[in-house]
């Protein structure tokens, strides 16, 4: 069960490229405190955590402030956005390009 239409397509996707994650599980701070709860999270061998953030309505001003706000918490926390932070949004017209799902999913495979 996910929250958005393109939510489904994104965990979809990562069912049928065999990439094992985990919707909404809590993250905890470990320097800003707090708990999130990543969209989509992964976790590598070493145990190091990943994060998928899918950005679906950034047209609103106050999803737009919630994300700068988790963007700051994640960095704090030690999450780079193209490093073990990623993110996808739609375009502005709200549809959703599979590219940048499957561009996503192949760089966080590669860092599993």
């Amino acid at each position: 069960m996910v929250r958005s239409k393109s939510e489904l397509v994104i965990a979809n996707h990562l069912f049928d490229v065999g990439l094992q994650y985990f919707y909404e599980r809590p993250l905890e701070g470990t320097k800003s405190p707090g708990r999130l709860r990543p969209d989509f999270s992964f976790v590598t061998d070493a145990g190091d955590v990943i994060i998928w953030e899918h950005l679906g309505m950034l047209d609103r001003d106050d999803y737009r402030r919630g994300w700068e706000w988790k963007r700051a918490w994640y960095e704090n926390n030690g999450f780079k956005i193209g490093e073990n932070l990623f993110t996808t949004q739609e375009d502005e017209r709200g549809g959703l390009d599979s590219r940048p799902i499957q561009e996503t999913a192949e760089r966080i495979r590669k860092l599993l």
